[in-house]
C-alpha cells in the first residue's frame, strides 16, 4: 500500500485516502516519505558503536542502550562513542576512530555458570 501511494499522483491521493478510511494529512505523508510515521527504537544488546551503527542502517530511528554500556569498563567513554556513532552511522571513519580505547565491554555470563533454577529459558544443545 506504501509503494502503491508513492506512486500515485497528488491529485489522487484525496481518493486513496477515502479507500483506506484514513486521515488525508497521513496519506499525503506516506506518499511523500515512503514510509509510516513511526518511530523505530532498537534496544538489547546495543554494547558497541559497531552495534549501534549497524541499527540505524538497517533502518532504526534511534537506539536504547543499557547494561552493555554501563556494566562495560569505561561507560561514558563508551556511551559518548555508542552517541557519536549512532549520529554518523554511514560514516566508516567516524565509527572506527570512536571504537578506539574503549576498554572492556560488558563480560556476558556463561550459562552454565547460573543455577538452574534461576535460568528463564534453555535455548540451544
Amino acid at each position: 500500500e506504501i509503494a502503491k501511494l508513492s506512486a500515485l499522483p497528488e491529485d489522487e491521493l484525496y481518493v486513496a485516502a477515502k479507500e483506506l478510511q484514513a486521515p488525508y494529512e497521513l496519506v499525503k505523508e506516506v506518499a511523500a516519505t515512503g514510509k509510516l510515521p513511526v518511530v523505530l527504537f532498537t534496544a538489547g544488546g546495543i554494547a558497541t558503536p559497531a552495534d549501534a551503527a549497524m541499527m540505524m542502517q538497517l533502518g532504526a530511528d534511534g537506539v536504547f542502550v543499557g547494561s552493555g554500556i554501563f556494566k562495560s569498563g569505561n561507560p561514558a567513554q563508551r556511551a559518548a562513542a555508542v552517541v557519536k556513532a549512532t549520529t554518523f552511522y554511514d560514516d566508516p571513519d567516524v565509527i572506527a576512530k570512536v571504537s578506539r580505547g574503549l576498554g572492556e565491554a560488558m563480560v556476558g555470563i556463561n550459562v552454565d555458570d547460573i543455577p538452574q533454577p534461576h535460568r528463564l529459558a534453555e535455548r540451544g544443545w
